[in-house]
């Protein structure tokens, strides 16, 4: 299972390119400036408007062209690569979003399926090299899968789920962490227990709990 620190909305990219090019245009022409941050699959993702780093402004330009949801994704994903979903997240690719799903088969080998988030096609299918064979374990123990979790999630939160991602805490209960952008573009993390499909903790992006 790859270590991933626990935040709202997962892989994080930064607005030092947006911020660069502000430099650069100067005066009015700066506010429209666009910039793609690398991630470790050299994916492009809207940047935030420069002089801001929410990354619910990210999330919420992400989800404008998203016509496929977390749960849609999910099932697409696992029509190409039978399997347990456990992770899914919405990124950016060459300006547009794409859902990134990482799915365990029956041998308890990681894919990574990357499905278009606009027309729900699968554009890319792999295995993961480096799968160290924890999510195959916290897959079989897992008696809520992705669906229910997203459910569970949006049931406590309104909005649009924009990740979910089964994790151990660290030696704990297996737990889906579903990261859901609210109404009001607020971000929120709800963990749903993997084993019962109850919320057990909602949190915001100002890192206060809600329960």
């Amino acid at each position: 299972m790859k270590v991933r620190p626990r935040t709202l909305t997962g892989r994080r990219r930064t607005v030092a390119a947006v911020l660069a090019a502000t430099v650069v245009l100067g005066g009015a022409g700066a506010t429209t400036a666009v910039a793609f941050a690398e991630d470790g699959d050299h994916d492009g993702a809207p940047a935030v408007a420069a002089g801001s780093d929410r990354d619910d402004d990210r999330d919420s330009v992400l989800l404008k062209g998203a016509e496929v949801d977390l749960k849609q994704a999910a099932a697409r994903a696992t029509k190409s690569v039978a399997g347990t979903v456990t992770s899914a997240e919405l990124e950016g690719s060459r300006g547009k979003p794409v859902w990134h799903v990482d799915v365990v088969d029956s041998r308890g080998t990681e894919h990574e399926v990357t499905v278009d988030a606009g027309t729900g096609k699968v554009t890319k299918a792999g295995t993961d090299r480096d799968d160290d064979g924890d999510d195959a374990a916290l897959a079989k123990s897992a008696g809520t899968g992705v669906a229910r979790a997203v459910d569970a999630a949006l049931a406590k939160v309104d909005g649009t789920a924009t990740s979910a991602e089964l994790d151990d805490d660290h030696g704990r209960s297996a737990a889906w962490h579903v990261d859901v952008t609210g109404t009001r573009s607020t971000e929120h993390e709800v963990t749903v227990d993997a084993g019962t499909g109850k919320v057990t903790a909602t949190e915001t992006d100002d890192d206060h709990d809600e329960d």
